[in-house]
């Protein structure tokens, strides 16, 4: 579009107009009605916005995808990197002061057998004072 001072619009009357089914752009001088030039229905105004205004959605949604992706890495990071166990401080060795040792008693030798004595009562027997013949 290098000089032209006009509008240009599109036609809406699709299944009877070939160039609304076709989708062309019309573009209408000033001072003409701004209709379409085959079948006469008015025509639909185009903005002549910034071409490619469709691409600030793909942007928008690139740039949701990108913060997703970070997020995304930087959870799989913190799992897979996972917390190292504390090193266990070294135990604390207390010394408590020990209490004085009562003196030990001499170890007394095994205690003689009793006699064995045929008088022996089963009751002297069981306290250790007699034993019973074997029979």
């Amino acid at each position: 579009m290098a000089s032209f001072t006009g509008k240009a619009g599109k036609c809406s009357n699709f299944g009877n107009c070939s160039l609304a089914d076709a989708r062309t752009t019309i573009e209408v001088p000033n001072g003409q009605d701004f209709v379409c030039t085959e079948c006469a229905k008015p025509l639909l105004l185009m903005d002549d916005g910034p071409q490619g205004g469709g691409n600030s959605k793909a942007l928008a949604v690139g740039a949701l995808l990108l913060v997703l992706l970070l997020a995304a890495g930087g959870i799989a990071w913190s799992l897979m990197s996972g917390k190292k166990a504390p090193e266990p401080a070294p135990p604390v060795v207390v010394e408590q002061p020990q209490a004085p040792q009562a003196p030990q008693a001499p170890k007394a030798e095994p205690a003689a057998q009793p006699p064995v004595s045929g008088n022996c009562s089963v009751s002297d027997e069981r306290v250790g004072l007699c034993r019973r013949p074997a029979p």
